[in-house]
């Protein structure tokens, strides 16, 4: 078995978004890893879609994380999909640049 990871991205939610751009992750993929900023309270998780500009549905695992932590990575399964959306529970109180990248294994 082989494994294939993508190069890292940066993904950014807006000041007072709680939801990134899409994100190409290259490649359908088994996993994705995720670097969280410093970000306002809030739980992160992931939003995948079938096709660019596709409808957008929530994946199920998400993290919870507290005010001003940060250079937190975690590993999300994927489950096959290439488009993705990273989602705070609460509005960010500045821009915030988390970086991603896929795994296919």
């Amino acid at each position: 078995m082989s494994i294939s990871i993508g190069a890292w991205q940066n993904v950014a939610i807006a000041s007072a978004g709680t939801t990134s751009t899409e994100v190409d992750l290259g490649a359908d993929c088994d996993y994705v890893q995720v670097i969280i900023p410093t970000i306002t309270a809030a739980t992160v998780s992931l939003q995948v879609a079938e096709d660019s500009g596709g409808t957008f549905y929530t994946l199920g695992a998400s993290i919870s994380t507290a005010s001003g932590t940060g250079n937190y990575a975690t590993t999300f399964v994927l489950g096959g999909y290439q488009f993705i959306k990273v989602v705070c529970s609460a509005e960010q109180g500045a821009a915030r640049t988390f970086r991603v990248r896929g795994r296919k294994s």
